[in-house]
This record gives C-alpha cells, structure tokens and sequence, in this order.
C-alpha cells in the first residue's frame, strides 16, 4: 500500500512542477503515475466503494495541489511587479531551455521569459527586447554568445 502512495504523491508533485517548468512533460508523467496509483489501488483493494473514496480524495489532492501552485505563481508574479522598460535591454542568462518558454537570470533573479523565435538552450546570454504581464521576451545576445 505504501506504494500507491508513493505513487499519487510523486504524480501530485510532478503536476506541481508543471506549473513552475512548463513543458508538459511533468503533468504528462504526473497524470500517468496517479493513473498507475488508481490501477494499483484497485488491485490492493477491489472493492468499488473504496475506490470511489480513493478517486475523491486524489481528487482533492489533485485541486489542492493545482490551486496552491496557482496561488505560488501568482505570489511569485507579485512579487516581480518589475517595470517592463527597466528591463528592456537588460542582459540575462538563461536559466533553463527556452522552448520558446522557460526561465532565465538577471542579477540573481529568476524571471519566466519566452525566445523570441526559435529555441534557446540552458546557459545562453540572452538580452530582453520586450515583455508582457506574464514573461519577459528575450533574444540571443549576439554581443556577448
């Protein structure tokens, strides 16, 4: 049983990570992990009352998680109330692959940014050239590649 636990709090956790490494690799292997704890569940116990219980509580787990990394980003989003034409031109590192999203540094600081066309791989200098309320826009930083 301490396995279909695992399981579900594995897959819960990937779903929480989908919302901070946007790629949908991390929902994808969460859904298929809380999808093999429900299977496994139900060959532990095959009683179908018990697993209703089960998918109503993975349920909650499930809204609490997505509603508690809603909250985090947008705490995250508050607390980064930057002004966008400070940051134009601001030279930055990239933090992750951007594909086209991801994030990147600037002075210590992880921003979300999306490329402006293409792809840009982990560790790229990159320079902003624009933004919008959710992710600055970037470009390689063909002064300082």
């Amino acid at each position: 049983m301490f396995f279909v636990w695992a399981l579900a709090l594995v897959g819960l956790f990937l779903i929480y990570l989908e919302f901070f490494l946007p790629s949908a690799i991390m929902a994808i292997g969460g859904g298929i992990l809380l999808l093999a704890s429900i299977f496994m569940f139900h060959m532990i116990k095959p009683s179908i009352p018990v697993l209703v219980a089960y998918l109503i509580a993975l349920s909650g787990g499930v809204y609490v998680v997505v509603k508690f990394a809603q909250w985090k980003v947008g705490s995250v989003a508050k607390n980064r109330d930057v002004n966008l034409k400070e940051m134009i031109g601001k030279r930055a590192t990239t933090a992750t692959d951007l594909a086209p999203l991801g994030h990147i540094f600037i002075d210590d600081q992880v921003f979300e940014a999306r490329c402006q066309n293409g792809s840009i791989e982990k560790g790229t200098n990159v320079v902003v050239v624009g933004g919008t309320a959710k992710h600055l826009i970037v470009q390689v930083d063909s002064l300082h590649s």
